[in-house]
């Protein structure tokens, strides 16, 4: 439609606020004047039609009574030359009396004028009456309240002329007006609508620089100021939001790469993981074969026992990395802090890695202070430090390389330094070593170079004594050296030092023991009762946690070692009912798991066992372990838990 297609190119059209306001008020300005000529116009042409009709009625009466003498003396002379003094007045286009009985007596004509012929003699006075520009009216000759005659008049009135005479007059008053009120307007209107234009163009600026920190003028119009500052407070929003956008931005881009750099070390602790339970599970399978094998000699068999005993040491360690690390993220290791003489924990470290290093083929010393060094720690975390890192020396150390251990101190700080001949590390890994499942050699030649948890972890262990584990390294094949340092322990001189390693704990005792073996796993069942029963001990074994409270009930061990997880009754419900029986409250309960948190040490304790052991746990270990439990429980009283 013509309509519709009109309006949308209106619509297409932009105009700007000073324009659509000038229009506004030039539009109302025009009305108002409109408005106010046509009412003047209005009210000067009736004006000036009852000013001319209130001539005539006067001229009329004059003529009337001037009139009414001659007529009644039927002077027809006297009424003609009342009549010629019309001729006065320009306007009168035509004048006529009549007599009562209405024919015509005298009349006065112009060109364009003309009268009537006759009046009914009983017409009334009638008028005005316009026609046009012409005027026409009748006035009764009377006197003394006869009726003598009437009286015709007609006249050019010329109101038409007048009223547009002041049209123009109003027409050029208006156009002053409009003239004068759209300059006074357009100035105005400037200064009212500046700060809305520049409001505009800082709007316009921000979305084609996308710069939130630019602000519009602020004004003294008060009701302009309100929306100029609501506008400057959008814009400190949006710019406070496009910052917290931007920001979370790069937050989620950290996050992303920092899961993707997780996924990655995911992917390759697995793979890494898989490759180092591989290693040492093939062995140990060549091994079975070899002890499964009838015509193998004793040699070859004790020869797979070493193999066995090796790989198993193995794997026992990398699982215990992984947990250890696993309880220091989650704040859960804690320590056994003694004071420590940290020279006799390096001898001996150094002592346990001479092995790997003659297999390696390297010279492995020790540089002692000259004085005893104390320091508060835990003397099995600060141990496994110091293993992990000579091991770490040895195996990234080529054959006939050396290995150097360095004790120094001050009167705060002890520091043990541990230097290689090695790979070194290039400078862009020497901080990222000690994040976890990282290492600086990957390659394939390298061999079993282990899940990369153990610098994680000695840091974290270091860190956890208030001291510090740090790297140097020149570059590749440049050699490295880890530094500890430990806060040294005060009031310890040369002789009052206590001894740092525990000494030998008194043998235990020999005694054969009745021993209550209870785990569903049946093979660790039997092997832990054929190495107890090799010690002299009298051992049974169970399978589910029934069995081995009505066993324990009828023959009444010494000790019941007894698995967590196990069928019918688990073993927290085994230790409630064997509390609960007088008969058997006596028993030395010893928890066998491989739930080692806080929580769970908590849980056994509260159920009732005596001891919590962790799985796994070798042959000898466990005899002397139990020995010396059962002794403990012979001196204490029944209930009093210990962490093994």
């Amino acid at each position: 439609m013509p309509e519709v297609e009109a309006h949308r190119k209106r619509a297409a059209k932009p105009t700007s606020l000073r324009q659509q306001l000038t229009l506004a008020a030039l539009l109302t300005t025009f009305l108002a004047v409109l408005l106010s000529a046509g009412a003047l116009l209005t009210y000067e042409f009736t004006l000036y039609r009852e000013a001319g009709v209130a001539d005539m009625r006067a001229q009329a009466d004059l003529i009337a009574r001037s009139t009414a003498a001659a007529m009644e003396t039927g002077n027809a002379e006297a009424v003609r030359e009342n009549l010629d003094t019309l001729w006065q007045q320009p306007r009168i286009q035509a004048a006529a009396v009549y007599g009562a009985d209405g024919a015509l007596l005298a009349s006065l004509t112009g060109p364009s004028g003309q009268v009537p012929a006759r009046i009914a003699p009983d017409a009334r006075a009638w008028g005005p009456s316009f026609s046009g520009s012409t005027l026409e009216m009748t006035q009764g000759i009377e006197r003394d309240g006869r009726r003598l005659g009437m009286l015709y008049l007609k006249a050019e009135h010329g109101v038409w002329d007048r009223v547009a005479d002041f049209a123009w007059i109003v027409l050029a008053v208006s156009a002053v007006s409009l003239a004068t009120a759209f300059y006074l307007f357009v100035h105005l209107q400037r200064r009212i609508t500046a700060p809305l234009e520049r409001m505009t163009e800082v709007a316009r600026d921000v979305i084609g620089s996308h710069n939130w920190a630019l602000r519009a003028p602020a004004t003294h119009y008060k009701d302009v100021g309100v929306l100029v500052d609501a506008f400057n407070r959008m814009l400190s929003e949006c710019e406070t939001r496009t910052s917290e956008l931007e920001r979370e931005m790069v937050t989620r881009r950290s996050v992303e790469h920092e899961l993707r750099q997780a996924d990655r070390h995911k992917d390759e602790f697995l793979a890494t993981l898989a490759h180092e339970l591989r290693n040492p599970l093939s062995p140990m399978t060549s091994a079975v074969a070899l002890l499964q094998m009838p015509a193998a000699s004793p040699e070859a068999r004790d020869k797979a026992l070493g193999v066995l005993e090796r790989q198993l040491k193995h794997m026992v360690r990398l699982i215990n990395d992984l947990l250890d690390a696993s309880r220091v993220a989650t704040g859960k290791l804690s320590l056994n802090l003694e004071t420590v003489d940290i020279g006799e924990l390096l001898s001996a470290a150094v002592l346990g890695a001479q092995d790997l290093a003659r297999q390696q083929g390297l010279h492995l010393s020790l540089h002692p202070a000259a004085e005893p060094l104390y320091v508060n720690g835990d003397t099995v975390r600060l141990t496994q430090v110091f293993a992990n890192l000579l091991s770490n020396a040895c195996r990234y150390t080529p054959q006939g390389g050396r290995v150097d251990i360095q004790l120094k101190a001050d009167a705060d700080e002890i520091a043990i330094a541990v230097a290689d001949t090695g790979i070194g590390v290039a400078p862009g890994m020497q901080e990222r070593i000690f994040e976890m499942f990282e290492q600086a050699d990957k390659t394939l030649q390298r061999g079993n170079a282990g899940l990369g948890v153990g610098l994680t972890l000695s840091r974290q262990i270091i860190q956890l004594h208030q001291g510090t584990l740090s790297m140097q390294s020149a570059g590749l094949n440049q050699g490295s050296c880890f530094t500890v340092r430990l806060p040294r322990a005060r009031g310890f001189g040369f002789a009052s030092a206590p001894t740092a390693l525990a000494a030998p704990a008194s043998q235990p005792t020999t005694r054969s023991l009745r021993i209550l073996v209870a785990d569903d796993n049946v093979d660790l069942a039997e092997s832990f009762a054929a190495i107890l029963s090799a010690s002299g001990h009298r051992v049974s074994v169970e399978h589910d946690g029934d069995a081995a409270v009505h066993h324990a009930r009828e023959h009444l061990p010494d000790i019941a070692l007894l698995d967590i997880g196990m069928p019918k009754l688990d073993g927290y419900q085994v230790a409630r009912q064997l509390r609960a029986d007088p008969a058997t409250q006596g028993i030395c309960l010893v928890a066998i798991t491989g739930w080692g948190q806080a929580a769970d040490r908590e849980a056994a304790r509260q159920a009732g066992f005596d001891h919590h052991i962790l799985k796994p746990v070798s042959p000898e270990e466990l005899v002397r372990v139990l020995a010396a439990v059962h002794t403990d429980f012979e001196a204490s009283r029944p209930g009093d838990l210990t962490a093994q």
